[in-house]
């Protein structure tokens, strides 16, 4: 788990970390600045989130729209974000557009106001608010996270607002107040820069004192200090939105980042409502089926933390059953705690998503960067997965007892307009000569290109069986598995849209000697992670797992697609959580207008109806048209087997063979039929009125050609 790295600090505070991976030819640049929207005015919301779009509008050297274009033509990928504790900037490019990515960052760290104005000011500003009114406004429970920070947060609290801050205070910014918020928290002293990939060391640190060492140093800044929330009683409230299902918010007051607590938190809120295995899901979703859907969520930041749960009433239950049940099961777990084993199966799970998230390079620049600015310490990847591996299950059940258990808590209930009554009820470093300014006027030119290294790929199709096609991948004990079959929605009968889908998520829910729970905590064991997706063509079969699991996680991808348990019970479960999702697909005027745009674009044809089928297809459905779908002839279709991990091309043919003769001879598909003959003709104008809505959708666009023309890449360009 440990990554390499070098960190330097220049003589004007900038925190300067490099890693080196010379496998492929590309570098990621991450600049942190540590100022999120905490170190905001209460009475100036919004402005860090607003300084991240400002920041992409031009420097003194550096024209208006130009960082977007010279990352994107240098093929370079860009983006910025910006939370309650820190902003980052972030680009992935070929290795040898470093200066170039080194050049604007720093462009805009030194020069940024120079070229700001009251112009671009205000186009930012409307941009924003108009995301606000997208993210909030105009999507269905949209206003919860806000409201419920607002109750969990006395107002002076810098965490009581949300990221994006408030219509007012935007409207209300003004060019000095921004300056003064740039010349405050934008300064190297208050900046981390992870530089990673393929780079010469010596020329990166060159190029770094060249664009960063010459610019000044801000303002001292003092590393903040936690505000726990102190919550001394619950609070009950409700909202009422445009939605047709109504849902509970619970939230906890927890602990900040690196707080000792903190990973026995994270562990219990895997255990409460990491997966169908875990217990709010097995109990509300599949057992009891009180829920359509629960999710939580366990947030330590930088000045406090949040366990946060929300759940969705399946049916008519109400929103206070489900709290109750809630409570019950939270006292449950503490009279009879976990097991050492399935405690174990919960932290490999963790180790699995741990490894996965440091598989690019990309990803492990950004955790650097991510650890240094808060710690200004990189090396703490090992340190993070050493202390969630020390948990125990005494930890679980203390934590729970002391921050869950009958403790002051926000109980937010979002219900349909004119529905209050279903609320849930009112109760409860080393000094160095300062470099030359370099000549900014003028964009570095790129070095010479480098080379494109693909990766061996080897192919197998042993005896007529399952074709296998693999590429090494040593950097990381982890492997990945994908099986594409031929059972998209092309091969779906007329009239049974949705079936693809239906069969994806059939096959989630446990072998012939699995219950769905069951697979999950085997999956949970083996460090994995499993998904299947179902597009036009394939349905697509994915699990990651650790290495040294790999043998057992083939013999469970055998199971579930040779032994599938397709029962009829978990069949209507789903098929009932579907037509609620169906029927609420009215709610969210984004997935209104593609509905519209797709019937109008494809008319009747497949094309014209939604993935997820219509109330009719899927209330017609059955378990024996899945059966029917997923098996022909005693075997699955067409398919074949993809490998990326470690490990040597013969070993690994071998590992997998136990798969490959159990599949057989896959069996052909057959032509794919004309799914579209539907052609639209001329230019069209339509309206949808979506009453209430505080913000319009647009779709403009045309009928494009298919996958396999000759000119569907050159469009693509």
């Amino acid at each position: 788990m440990k990554i390499p790295f070098e960190k330097v600090v220049l003589d004007n505070g900038l925190q300067v970390v490099l890693h080196s991976d010379r496998s492929d030819p590309v570098v990621s640049v991450y600049v942190y600045y540590h100022v999120g929207s905490s170190r905001e005015d209460p009475d100036r919301s919004g402005f860090a989130h607003l300084f991240e779009h400002m920041l992409f509008q031009g420097s003194e050297h550096v024209p208006e729209g130009d960082h977007f274009r010279l990352i994107q033509e240098a093929g370079g990928t860009l983006n910025g974000t910006t939370n309650q504790d820190r902003t980052n900037y972030f680009e992935t490019l070929p290795s040898n557009q470093l200066e170039l990515a080194l050049w604007l960052e720093s462009d805009r760290m030194g020069f940024l106001l120079p070229a700001m104005t009251q112009e671009k000011l205000d186009n930012q500003r409307d941009v924003v608010k108009n995301e606000r009114r997208q993210s909030y406004e105009n999507r269905p429970y949209g206003l919860v996270y806000e409201t419920a920070l607002g109750l969990l947060y006395p107002s002076s609290h810098p965490y009581s607002w949300p990221t994006i801050g408030s219509m007012e205070h935007i409207d209300a910014a003004s060019l000095e107040d921004i300056t003064d918020f740039f010349d405050r928290w934008y300064c190297p002293n208050n900046a981390t820069l992870a530089i990673g990939g393929d780079f010469d060391r010596d020329q990166a640190m060159e190029w770094v004192r060249k664009y960063f060492g010459t610019l000044p140093r801000g303002p001292e800044i003092a590393a903040p200090t936690p505000i726990p929330a102190g919550l001394q009683v619950s609070k009950r409230f409700v909202i009422e939105d445009r939605v047709q299902i109504p849902q509970l918010t619970l939230a906890w007051p927890t602990v900040p980042l690196w707080h000792p607590d903190e990973p026995a938190l994270n562990l219990l809120a895997d255990v409460l409502s990491a997966n169908r295995s875990s217990l709010f899901d097995r109990v509300l979703l599949l057992e009891e089926e009180l829920a359509s859907s629960v999710t939580i969520a366990q947030s330590s930041q930088e000045l406090a933390g949040g366990l946060w749960v929300h759940a969705r009433p399946l049916g008519d239950v109400q929103l206070g059953r489900i709290e109750a049940r809630i409570d019950e099961l939270i006292a449950e777990f503490v009279e009879s705690g976990i097991s050492a084993d399935r405690l174990e199966d919960y932290k490999s799970r963790r180790e699995g998503l741990w490894t996965r998230g440091l598989e690019t390079v990309a990803t492990r620049t950004n955790l650097l960067a991510y650890y240094n600015c808060f710690f200004g310490d990189p090396d703490r990847v090992e340190a993070d997965v050493r202390r969630h591996g020390d948990v125990t299950g005494e930890d679980l059940r203390r934590v729970a007892i002391q921050y869950l258990l009958g403790r002051p808590r926000i109980t937010l209930s979002c219900v349909p307009r004119g529905a209050g009554h279903l609320a849930a009820p009112e109760e409860a470093p080393v000094a160095e000569a300062p470099p030359e300014a370099p000549d900014r006027s003028q964009r570095p030119r790129p070095q010479p290109s480098p080379e494109f290294r693909s990766p061996e790929v080897w192919r197998r199709e042993p005896n007529g069986q399952l074709p296998l096609v693999g590429t090494p991948y040593g950097k990381l004990p982890l492997v990945n598995l994908a099986l594409k079959i031929e059972a998209g929605r092309w091969y779906e009968a007329s009239g049974a849209t949705g079936l693809s889908l239906m069969t994806a998520a059939m096959l989630e829910e446990g072998t012939g000697s699995l219950s769905s729970t069951e697979l999950v905590e085997e999956l949970d064991g083996l460090g994995a992670t499993f998904e299947i997706e179902a597009d036009d063509d394939y349905l697509t079969l994915r699990l990651a797992c650790l290495e040294r699991h790999l043998e057992r996680a083939v013999g469970l991808v055998g199971d579930i697609c040779l032994d599938p348990r397709f029962g009829r019970a978990d069949f209507e479960r789903i098929q009932r959580q579907r037509l609620v999702d169906i029927e609420t697909r009215t709610d969210r005027p984004a997935e209104v207008a593609e509905d519209v745009f797709s019937r109008l674009l494809y008319g009747e044809s497949l094309l014209g109806v939604p993935r997820l089928g219509t109330r009719e297809s899927l209330g017609a459905l059955t378990i024996e048209d899945v059966r029917e779908f997923w098996l022909a002839g005693g075997r699955p279709v067409a398919a074949s087997l993809a490998y990326v991990g470690p490990g040597e091309e013969a070993a690994i043919e071998q590992l997998l063979a136990p798969l490959l003769q159990r599949w057989g001879t896959p069996r052909a598909t057959g032509a794919v039929p004309d799914v579209c003959p539907y052609v639209p003709a001329g230019m069209r104008i339509h309206l949808v009125d979506k009453p209430g809505a505080p913000q319009s959708e647009l779709r403009v666009g045309h009928r494009g050609v298919e996958r396999g023309h000759a000119d569907f890449f050159p469009l693509a360009i």
